[in-house]
């Protein structure tokens, strides 16, 4: 670690460190003040890690003291659920097992003692920890995922937090589009806040339309004509994209590559810009040396077509097969593999 990097751990320990006041309420203030996050404005993406990381150990500080100081106060088992949250976000920055085996077992241990009232909080949390821990998941996870929720469900089915539960779960399971399907019909008549339910009502839309023919058209930035129907025959890579979401910016290479792999000639792509701006969009395509024909109609997340199709997250990858069906809600994964796969059909 470098001077700089050091100095700025330092202060940040100086500055997040929080100091025992004596009484619970004043411990507790000190560790609710912290819930503003990390202050200043870290100069590269090294200090940023390494002021969170100070920030981390000064909540786990103030937590581990307050459990000890104040056992017996009411607010001690949330201490216990903030600190096993700390320990878990401590492990997915360093890539240490140890935080996230302490975290474990911390939510273990609450399971046994918690209350009827307390009990949601930690099977919240430990569906919550699991999620954490996945990085690409197997099969084997997502099922597991699926299965902790809808036991949270069948134990919980008044908590509040259901149907954004419910809503996170799907995300994962755009390749087996019943249970996506599932999930979310069992989010949206629980959904209260209207961002929520409009993004259910978005999810839905996409994983109907799997298996029909989809309808895009419009006006390429080149000021061309282009339609989704005029390309059947082969199979379509459709990528809503845009310069503003930096997923976007690596996953645009990632399809010019995956297509590189196919036979020639065998695949098409159509891009859709949820740009605002043309002439960053434009900036994008020729940055990367991009020839695919995209639809560019300047109303960014209010376009028609994106209304239309339900999209609410970029990037979005979709596969249609030669009659323009679409039959992938994810080709970003293995895309290669996906065309490949429709075109042995």
């Amino acid at each position: 670690m470098n001077l700089r990097a050091c100095a700025a751990v330092l202060l940040a320990l100086l500055f997040f460190s929080p100091a025992r006041a004596g009484t619970a309420e004043e411990d507790w203030q000190a560790i609710v003040a912290l819930d503003a996050g990390p202050q200043g404005k870290p100069r590269t993406s090294e200090e940023a890690r390494n002021v969170t990381l100070a920030h981390l150990a000064g909540q786990e500080r103030g937590l581990r003291a307050f459990v000890a100081a104040h056992s017996g106060d009411a607010r001690a088992f949330e201490a216990r659920l903030r600190l096993s949250r700390a320990l878990q976000i401590r492990a997915d920055l360093t890539g240490a097992p140890e935080p996230r085996a302490e975290a474990t077992r911390l939510l273990a241990e609450l399971s046994k003692t918690a209350t009827p009232a307390q009990q949601p909080e930690v099977d919240f949390a430990k569906i919550a920890a699991f999620m954490r821990s996945l990085g690409q998941p197997t099969s084997e996870q997502r099922a597991t995922l699926a299965a902790m929720a809808r036991r949270f469900q069948s134990d919980h089915p008044s908590d509040r937090r259901l149907a954004a539960l419910l809503a996170e779960v799907a995300t994962l399971f755009d390749m087996q589009p019943q249970t996506k399907l599932s999930l979310l019909e069992g989010a949206q008549p629980l959904a209260i806040d209207e961002q929520l339910k409009a993004r259910i009502a978005d999810d839905l839309t996409r994983v109907r339309l799997l298996g029909k023919a989809i309808a895009l058209s419009g006006t390429t930035l080149t000021g061309k004509a282009a339609d989704v129907a005029a390309m059947r025959g082969k199979p379509v890579l459709v990528v809503f994209f845009a310069e503003f979401s930096p997923p976007s910016l690596a996953a645009l290479p990632a399809i010019k590559r995956a297509v590189a792999e196919l036979p020639k000639d065998s695949a098409r792509v159509l891009g859709v810009s949820l740009d605002k701006d043309r002439a960053a969009a434009a900036a994008v395509l020729g940055k990367q040396d991009i020839a695919w024909p995209v639809i560019f109609d300047g109303k960014s997340w209010e376009s028609p077509p994106v209304r239309a199709l339900g999209i609410n997250a970029l990037p979005t990858v979709w596969l249609l097969d030669a009659e323009g069906r679409l039959r992938s809600l994810n080709a970003l994964e293995g895309a290669a593999g996906q065309v490949r796969q429709l075109l042995r059909q």
